[in-house]
């Protein structure tokens, strides 16, 4: 997830390139206009979970677990993933899950950078029970808030990431994850010290550590790791022209993945950690022209951009999501039901944020999923 710094300024770009406005309404007292076919089945990604149209298909974000600063319970009131949980995901339609990961919280602060076995052991852990359930894996390092913001620490961190994927792609080589069952996200959503150049860098770095320092393990006769790469400006569709990929990612090795809130005061109405969210309480999202038409300007300068000559990359959304606490259900399961559909008919392969907190789709105590969230998700047959 992103801060409120950034999504002021998306929501501020997005409304300044269309004349639809900044697509929210504060009419509390209107009803969803949204067309009811956007909760079927139409562009057929049942069948397979999206996995006929797109490497990733449909999936789910296992957010506030593994990137919490101290333990994994922290941020979700003890909980912690259970093997359950992928079946629960596996059996409700969805076909991956993009697992956040702050490596950072359990790695030395100098070299070696060693990550901690324990930790270490506990994500293997929770990577083999999605698997086992036939679901498609995304590992990240998520909040690397010490790269992010420690001024004058760039190249420190920059050595300290290589040191930690260099771990990942020995601890998780090829003849044991296969490249159809692990994709590796090299940083979450870039900002602040990590700018356009530095990420550019990181790109190259990473890529070179993977694919040839790391040959034996991630790019041999078995196959090819496929890496997930994002832009810069916190993971926005505003960076994709400046994002310099190396000639070496190819549509059959590398995804691109871009994160979308937006309206920012409509999906973080009410979240607690940006400032003046509450005064934001009753804003709606209708699915009304305009409305739709900021969202679509959005989707599809993300299509321009991978119609380009040498591009053809499959484009995951790796996160979107609304706050629950003050949003309204039938808003939710629109907004939701219009970010889903639109991307499967670009092709586009989803991961929602996120699976039980408080994006949630699921409710843990309840032991149920929230009828809004999954309806908008995971539509009816047609």
């Amino acid at each position: 997830m992103k801060l409120a710094k950034h999504h002021a300024l998306g929501a501020t770009l997005i409304c300044a390139v269309t004349l639809s406005g900044c697509g929210s309404s504060s009419n509390s007292d209107a009803t969803v206009v949204l067309d009811e076919s956007y909760y079927t089945d139409l562009y057929d990604w049942n069948e397979s979970k999206g996995l006929n149209n797109s490497f990733l298909g449909r999936g789910i974000n296992m957010g506030n677990f593994f990137e919490s600063p101290k333990y994994e319970g922290e941020w979700n009131g003890d909980l912690t993933i259970q093997a359950s949980d992928f079946d629960n995901i596996a059996s409700h339609g969805f076909a991956s899950v993009r697992i956040p990961v702050r490596w950072n919280a359990h790695a030395l602060e100098n070299a070696p950078f060693t990550i901690d076995a324990a930790f270490l052991s506990r994500v293997q852990q929770v990577v083999d029970e999605a698997i086992q359930e036939d679901l498609r894996v995304i590992i990240n390092t998520h909040h690397y808030n010490e790269m992010f913001y420690n001024k004058g620490e760039f190249q420190h961190h920059r050595v300290r990431l290589n040191a930690i994927w260099d771990q990942l792609a020995t601890h998780f080589p090829l003849d044991e994850y296969p490249e159809d069952q692990l994709v590796f996200e090299l940083l979450n959503e870039p900002h602040e010290e990590v700018g356009v150049e530095e990420w550019n860098l990181l790109i190259d770095d990473l890529t070179r550590l993977l694919w040839t320092d790391n040959a034996d393990t991630q790019n041999n006769t078995l196959g090819q790791r496929k890496i997930m790469i994002g832009t810069a400006d916190w993971g926005g569709p505003f960076k994709l022209p400046d994002l310099k990929l190396p000639p070496e990612s190819t549509p059959d090795n590398t995804i691109i993945t871009v994160h979308f809130y937006e309206p920012f005061k409509f999906t973080h109405q009410g979240a607690e950690w940006v400032d003046g969210a509450s005064k934001w309480a009753g804003t709606r999202w209708l699915g009304a022209d305009a409305e739709k038409q900021t969202l679509y300007n959005y989707l599809d300068a993300v299509s321009d951009w991978n119609d380009e000559p040498g591009r053809g990359f499959e484009i995951n959304i790796g996160e979107f999501g609304v706050y629950s606490k003050m949003s309204k259900p039938e808003d939710q399961r629109a907004w939701t039901a219009f970010i889903a559909r639109e991307s499967e008919k670009r092709s586009f392969s989803w991961h929602y944020w996120e699976y039980s907190s408080g994006f949630g789709a699921y409710d843990p105590y309840a032991k149920q999923w929230r009828p809004a969230l999954i309806q908008g998700l995971i539509p009816k047959d047609k």
